[in-house]
């Protein structure tokens, strides 16, 4: 399934194929991050047969949630309430709104520092709470449905890698708080060529400031798409075209350069002197950091990405 279900259906299909061994109603899956402070901050979020409110709703109380404190705090091992349980009246509220009578969740370590993968389940009041059997099938499972979800984002990668016919193009796919959770090799390249010291897992703060706009990045050196998928981003990044950086003047002058037309030519074209001509040349050399002719009729001739 992870390497032959899309990033938008591997979820579900997964929830839908565990429900044949482990009966639940709804369920809560996704990536948190434990702060130093022990609070929790919510990387990404799919909700099965839950309205989308429900994941607000546990925003705002998820400081008193004592179970999902609890699991984070033994990863890798399961743990189960009722909700009038859990002991605070919000979370009361909660299960009384969402059908929710009681939960089970578990959380496993992820490669990321503190960052945990996690997954609740949930039961409403006509069926039978969680029991000792229940969280021992969620202990067995959990670190291969973790692995499997993170096979399949690399697998969105590659596919997305080999579909392109741009040679340098590359993809990734990051939270909705600009951490990175797979690439492919080109895009750490390309990342370089705009924050030469960035090594990751973190995106850069201006690119996650894009991102969470929903703006495309255009850098100095690169652009950077992101679309959105269910609580995660694709990124796609590629060097921007070298011609992108230059004015419009300045880039006609290059067209004309490319011509092969002379200081001279170029001059009376535009209607202004060889010094005028001159003058912007040097200007765009330093823009696109070259030195001479051949360098800049090199660098301008590659093929524009669309």
């Amino acid at each position: 399934m992870a390497r032959s279900l899309p990033l938008d259906r591997f979820q579900e299909a997964t929830l839908l194929r565990l429900r044949d061994h482990l009966p639940f109603r709804s369920a809560y899956w996704g990536m948190l991050r434990a702060q130093p402070c022990g609070a929790l901050t919510l990387h990404s979020s799919f909700v099965d047969v839950l309205p989308h409110d429900f994941v607000r709703d546990w925003e705002i109380v998820k400081h008193k949630d004592a179970l999902a404190a609890k699991v984070v705090a033994t990863p890798g091992v399961a743990a189960s309430m009722s909700a009038t349980g859990m002991g605070h009246a919000e979370f009361v509220a909660l299960g009384k709104r969402f059908d929710i009578a009681s939960a089970m969740s578990i959380a496993v370590a992820t490669p990321i520092p503190c960052l945990f993968a996690f997954l609740s389940l949930y039961r409403p009041a006509d069926a039978p709470g969680f029991g000792h059997a229940d969280r021992s099938f969620q202990e067995i499972i959990m670190p291969h449905v973790a692995a499997a979800w993170h096979a399949n984002r690399l697998h969105h990668v590659e596919g997305l890698k080999t579909r392109s016919d741009v040679l340098q193009e590359g993809f990734a796919v990051a939270d909705q708080h600009g951490l990175l959770h797979a690439s492919d090799a080109t895009f750490g390249s390309l990342m370089s060529l705009e924050w030469p010291r960035w090594r990751g897992p973190e995106l850069p703060r201006l690119l996650r400031d894009a991102m969470n706009a929903g703006h495309r990045y255009d850098g100095r050196a690169l652009s950077v798409d992101a679309a959105p998928h269910h609580g995660l981003a694709v990124l796609r990044i590629r060097p921007r075209d070298a011609t992108g950086r230059l004015s419009p003047r300045e880039t006609e002058i290059v067209d004309l350069y490319r011509e092969g037309r002379s200081y001279k030519e170029i001059a009376v074209f535009l209607g202004c002197s060889p010094y005028t001509v001159r003058h912007h040349l040097r200007a765009i050399y330093d823009k696109l950091g070259v030195s001479n002719k051949v360098a800049l009729l090199h660098l301008t001739s590659r093929p524009r990405s669309s």
